[in-house]
């Protein structure tokens, strides 16, 4: 059809000119407007193509937010520690730095980042495109073509021209999904009340302790786009103040239950010994206790107890709950005397040298106890099966170290 119509422009003429004429005009006038519909639909496609690259961009940044607490979770993983002691707040870094990371290889700038979830293991994160589409002439409005005169609140396309434009935004929704965890240990001492050494940490059925392989443990904690947020909001701290127990009841502590949780301004070995009070009165349980408080304990402790007929903490649990929350999530230490004794961010203290925190060991190494040393010649300790988290009087430890 448009080869005849041309044809009938080029060959009219004669005794029907006039009728040449118009029809030139209405090809004229259609061509006009097939040119503008080219312009619109490139104009569509070019922002089609930027939300595109927009909602792409939202993705990488909020996936590439969630990186480095995927990586701190592998590492405590690695070393045979429970992973889920990794919160945003042990990443040392605000969550803006990797959404920006991110966002900035793809040539997208951050307009907001939120995390959500008691760990901070979901990112919402809104991103623009740093070049506009620039607006027609038409489009603009009054202001629009003063600022243009004026060159205010210019922006540059994609071609490098300046101009008066909009840009295109995404939002993006991401978590990182955890393996389920678990520790095997092997018989402590005769007579030890903390929890025996670790021999093996498996996470989803692989063995990440000891010798686990990086690359392949990193594959177990997934970094996934979701469709919400977590409804729990992320405060920037551990919440240590409740858990829940076996049977489904909440247990809560003294500090939970007045509302007077340990003040922020405490010196560390001051907040250690306040957490460790905040569940003064818990039960003792064989292998109880986590970063986040009390849990039900595990079989069995070497005078035959079995842990999994209690809730609460046993000697070693306590003090790495303490620690981990005096130390706002980061210093995490592992669910073993021994291990507490030897971890190299703990400094040797001269037993006639001891301050409020410190971490007291009794017997030979690997040590069979571990409690908090309160002052005035006290310590604040969970003794063994039958007991409960207390204030006893000092007895003379073998070693002691000092943390924070």
């Amino acid at each position: 059809m448009g080869t005849r119509m041309l044809r009938r422009i080029r060959y009219g003429g004669g005794d029907r000119g006039d009728e040449g004429v118009a029809t030139a005009a209405v090809v004229m006038t259609v061509a006009v407007l097939l040119a503008a519909g080219i312009l619109i639909v490139g104009r569509i496609a070019q922002a089609d193509d930027m939300f595109t690259r927009a909602q792409a961009g939202a993705d990488a940044a909020a996936l590439g937010t969630l990186a480095p607490l995927r990586d701190r979770a592998v590492s405590l993983a690695l070393d045979g520690i429970d992973p889920s002691a990794a919160g945003y707040w042990s990443v040392g870094a605000p969550p803006e730095s990797a959404a920006a990371e991110y966002a900035a290889q793809n040539r997208m700038k951050v307009t907001r980042t939120r995390l959500s979830g008691m760990r901070g293991d979901t990112a919402m994160v809104e991103v623009a495109t740093k070049e506009c589409q620039l607006k027609r002439k038409e489009e603009l409005t009054a202001k629009e073509r003063d600022d243009l005169r004026n060159k205010r609140d210019l922006c540059t396309d994609a071609q490098g021209k300046k101009g008066i434009g909009r840009f295109a935004t995404a939002k993006a929704v991401a978590a990182m999904i955890s393996p389920q965890c678990a520790f095997d240990f092997v018989n402590p001492l005769p007579g030890a009340t903390g929890i025996g050494p670790i021999s093996r940490l498996r996470c989803d059925n692989v063995t990440v302790y000891p010798g686990g392989d990086r690359a392949r443990v990193t594959r177990l904690f997934k970094l996934r786009l979701v469709d919400h947020e977590n409804p729990i909001a992320y405060d920037g701290r551990p919440d240590g103040l409740g858990g829940t127990a076996g049977g489904g009841g909440v247990v809560a502590s003294e500090c939970a239950k007045t509302g007077k949780r340990p003040a922020d301004d405490l010196p560390f070995g001051g907040a250690v010994v306040a957490w460790a009070l905040c569940w003064r009165g818990t039960a003792y349980a064989w292998g109880g206790g986590s970063y986040d408080g009390p849990t039900r304990g595990i079989c069995c402790s070497p005078g035959g107890y079995d842990g999994r007929n209690y809730y609460g903490f046993d000697c070693s649990g306590l003090t790495m709950y303490a620690v981990y929350q005096a130390s706002r999530g980061r210093i995490a230490l592992g669910h073993f005397t021994g291990s507490q004794l030897h971890d190299p961010r703990g400094t040797a203290v001269p037993l006639d040298q001891l301050q409020a925190g410190d971490l007291l060991f009794f017997g030979p190494d690997p040590s069979h106890h571990v409690a908090i040393y309160y002052g005035d010649n006290q310590m604040v300790e969970a003794p063994q099966t039958g007991d409960v988290v207390k204030i006893s009087p000092l007895r003379q430890p073998d070693y002691a170290r000092r943390f924070g």
